[in-house]
């Protein structure tokens, strides 16, 4: 995955990142204070004295296993001797390419998440709390009081901090100029676990000629969904999930489906096909790899394999 350092970069643990990250965003969470990253340009683009509560950029309901996915910290801190005006802007990187369209037809890419003037004064810090795990550009302009001095810094964020990692970039304003300095530190990584699992059957009809064993994966809102389509001896075969079992050593989660009885007594004489899904729902966060089997009697092979990609 794709990092931009446009600044100096030191990697390692930070003083009491562990903690104060952790503590912070648990507040965050139930306090929920400014929240931006909406429509509203009044409160993307307002005007505000710095305070003591972070601005939080994205909506913490919206990412998918927080607990392995913790946020980014941008602080902001005012080591100088007088107060300075700092201008930030926070945009997302678009890591596919796409070119995201509002409601209104309005083309969103030069949209920026944050927008927003602070005052910070002698000795102030702010942080800014980045919720969602993509890519971000922050471009940092400070002034000093009166408007003279300005100059403006621009730091890339990349995707993979967010992954069991908890990590900050500090924009230290001084006399001297101004330094940023990004640190990070691992995290256990949780391990997926399966909490539930459905299969539901589609259609079952006597199979044509391009008729044959198939499936996709996708990862979507906290589980795995499986559409697939199996070979049956006769369209009255019924369908079960056999087992949806995650494999720690591989970190992969095996689906299986398998071919049941025949419902009815008596049944048309062709083979059969019967397309499915199949919902296996998750915690801790996605497997790095997912396989689908078939199984009619004794004989099961490997149908497909998906691997989860964070971009």
């Amino acid at each position: 995955m794709r990092r931009r350092d446009l600044l100096a970069l030191t990697t390692g643990a930070a003083c009491g990142l562990a903690g104060c990250a952790d503590s912070r965003f648990e507040r965050l969470q139930s306090e929920r204070p400014d929240i931006d990253g909406s429509s509203d340009d009044a409160d993307r683009r307002g005007s505000e004295s710095a305070g003591s509560d972070a601005i939080v950029v994205g909506d913490p309901a919206a990412v998918p296993f927080l607990e392995a996915h913790p946020p980014h910290e941008v602080i902001l801190r005012n080591d100088d001797e007088t107060e300075r005006t700092v201008d930030v802007v926070v945009s997302a990187d678009d890591a596919d390419g796409s070119d995201p369209i509002d409601g209104d037809g309005e083309d969103e890419r030069d949209e920026p998440l944050l927008e927003r003037d602070l005052d910070l004064g002698v000795g102030e810090e702010r942080p800014i709390v980045l919720v969602e795990p993509r890519s971000y550009t922050v471009t940092v302009t400070s002034r000093r009081d009166g408007g003279t001095g300005e100059s403006t810094v621009t730091d890339g964020i990349g995707r993979r901090p967010f992954d069991c990692t908890r990590s900050r970039t500090t924009v230290t304003l001084s006399e001297s100029g101004t330094e940023t300095e990004s640190t990070s530190s691992s995290i256990p990584c949780p391990v997926p676990e399966v909490t539930d699992a459905s299969l539901a059957v589609g259609d079952r009809a006597c199979a044509g000629r391009t008729d044959g064993d198939d499936a996709t994966v996708e990862f979507e809102n906290e589980r795995v969904l499986v559409e697939g389509s199996i070979r049956i001896p006769t369209p009255c075969h019924t369908l079960e999930l056999a087992d949806a079992t995650y494999h720690e050593t591989r970190d992969l989660l095996a689906v299986n489906v398998a071919v049941g009885k025949q419902e009815a007594e008596t049944c048309i004489d062709c083979l059969g096909a019967a397309d499915y899904e199949a919902r296996v729902d998750l915690e801790g966060r996605y497997p790095a790899q997912v396989a689908v089997f078939h199984a009619t009697g004794d004989q099961r092979q490997q149908i497909a394999t998906a691997e989860y990609d964070a971009e």
